[in-house]
């Protein structure tokens, strides 16, 4: 299987990523944006199936990078809230972008979710401004604390919530089952619509996109990554691989999720799966 693997370093950050895609194809499905000179990374996954390969997460990503490329010094200098605001513009031209292709009336319109972050320094604090939308993720594991996501799905759990079907403790112990025993026969139908979504760049179907900013302390490391990575592995399982090294940490979670992928488990699920690792690591 075709692998592509990153290291970099930006403003104190060392930076990894990686991708695994599931069938030999031309192209993954997903596409993994690090762009250094600007603190620009971002996932993309296409929505599978619907965009007859066009595969519009690569169009999203390079419309996202070359938009940030065309501002001035001036506008790219900005604090994080309005580095998130600028954020929510590129996104929405992603959007713009993918809903303007002209495609046969019979093909269903083309998506792609996305986790994107800005690395930026202000006064010598290094932070992430970040902004998300669909199930792509983002992760914060801080020395002394668990992993804590960044973001929240628009996804199937997030709508079962809104709509009283479940609560948040329910939502939580079910998407992160690692044993068909765990569940019930009920919680097993929620277990198994845990890959659709509410929403996606391209069907101009957001009302808003969330956005958040933090700042980062030294020691934190930042992971973004696609339903490739938490559908096959649950939340203790990625913190554990990010814990056990801070080498090649984009890489080692990439294979834990390909390789059980691959198995008859229980939450194995093929798909392209793709991740970045920021360690912030100042002199």
């Amino acid at each position: 299987m075709k692998q592509h693997i990153t290291s970099l370093q930006l403003n104190q950050c060392i930076i990894d990523s990686a991708n695994q895609m599931q069938m030999q194809r031309s192209q993954s499905e997903d596409y993994v944006l690090v762009n250094v000179e600007r603190g620009l990374l971002g996932v993309f996954d296409s929505v599978g199936g619907r965009d007859r390969n066009l595969l519009v997460s690569h169009l999203a990503g390079i419309t996202t990078s070359s938009a940030l490329e065309a501002l001035s010094e001036a506008d790219r200098q900005v604090a994080p809230a309005q580095i998130e605001t600028l954020l929510q513009t590129l996104i929405r031209l992603a959007d713009t972008k993918i809903a303007s292709l002209v495609l046969p009336p019979e093909h269903k319109r083309p998506a792609t979710t996305t986790a994107l972050g800005i690395l930026s320094v202000r006064n010598s604090q290094a932070f992430l401004s970040l902004a998300h939308i669909g199930d792509s993720r983002i992760y914060l594991l801080r020395n002394g604390h668990p992993l804590q996501r960044l973001t929240e799905d628009h996804g199937y759990f997030s709508f079962a919530m809104q709509q009283g079907l479940l609560s948040r403790e329910d939502s939580w112990r079910i998407e992160q089952a690692r044993s068909a025993q765990d569940l019930s026969s009920r919680d097993k139908e929620h277990f198994d619509k845990r890959n659709k979504i509410t929403c996606a760049v391209g069907w101009s179907d957001f009302s808003s996109i969330p956005t958040r900013s933090l700042a980062l302390l030294p020691g934190d490391r930042v992971l973004f990554c696609t339903d490739g990575v938490h559908d096959n592995l649950a939340d203790q399982e990625i913190e554990e691989a990010l814990s056990a090294s801070t080498e090649c940490s984009a890489q080692n979670l990439v294979s834990a999720a390909y390789h059980r992928s691959q198995q008859p488990d229980f939450r194995a699920k093929p798909d392209d799966i793709s991740a970045i690792h920021v360690l912030y690591q100042p002199h």
